[in-house]
């Protein structure tokens, strides 16, 4: 494909569409999980039908597993001094969920990661890496290039706070794909985090509702 064409496929895909969503996202909202399953289905078999697109890195765990002890080891200290913020800042919304919702955030831990967190780590790691290499043949530029437009994703919230901590959560995803190669891995840290986020009462900014 010819760089033209791929800028503006990155353009269409990461700009627009997130501006049309946040444009009608009165109507739209409802259907915005449906459509983030959907442009992944469509980035994993523009991947797969790519034959120099190395499958392996899907899952990759031999390579992945010292990068998943680093992401827990990341995790941990952060996740408490998170947990100490909300509490301070949202006392009463700490733990609401689990404890007033119980099922529904059951239900939220196990769909989240496959409804939300796989389709967005294939689209904007797994995809955006491999794809657009020609147009942005420095990893770390492709890095940049991810995190803000990850964040800029986010923007759909109706809240800086959702575009912000989304654009540090895709820097350390991003650096993580870089180090690991393992869709699989970043997976798994995104999924450890969002469900961590929607637990401790951070979730009302992540979501559809809050911008309603």
């Amino acid at each position: 494909m010819s760089s033209g064409k791929l800028w503006a496929e990155l353009i269409a895909l990461f700009i627009f569409v997130p501006l049309l969503f946040l444009a009608g996202i009165q109507y739209a909202g409802p259907y915005l999980m449906a459509a983030l399953v959907v442009v992944g289905a469509i980035c994993l078999w523009l991947l797969l039908a790519d034959s120099s697109f190395k499958r392996f890195r899907l899952w990759n765990w031999q390579h992945g597993k010292p990068h998943l002890l680093a992401s827990f080891k990341l995790f941990i200290p952060w996740a408490c001094l998170t947990a100490v913020v909300v509490y301070w800042w949202l006392p009463d919304a700490f733990l609401q969920w689990p404890a007033e919702q119980t099922s529904l955030w059951l239900m939220t831990l196990v769909l989240y990661p496959l409804l939300s967190v796989v389709p967005q780590e294939i689209i904007y790691r797994t995809f955006f890496f491999h794809r657009y290499k020609q147009i942005l043949p420095s990893r770390y530029v492709r890095l940049g290039a991810s995190t803000l437009l990850f964040g800029f994703a986010h923007a759909i919230y109706g809240n800086w706070i959702a575009v912000a901590v989304s654009a540090v959560g895709g820097a350390v995803f991003g650096f993580r794909y870089m180090q690991s190669r393992s869709t699989a891995v970043v997976v798994v840290e995104h999924s450890l985090w969002g469900c961590f986020l929607f637990t401790i009462g951070f979730g009302s900014f992540l979501s559809i509702q809050h911008t309603l």
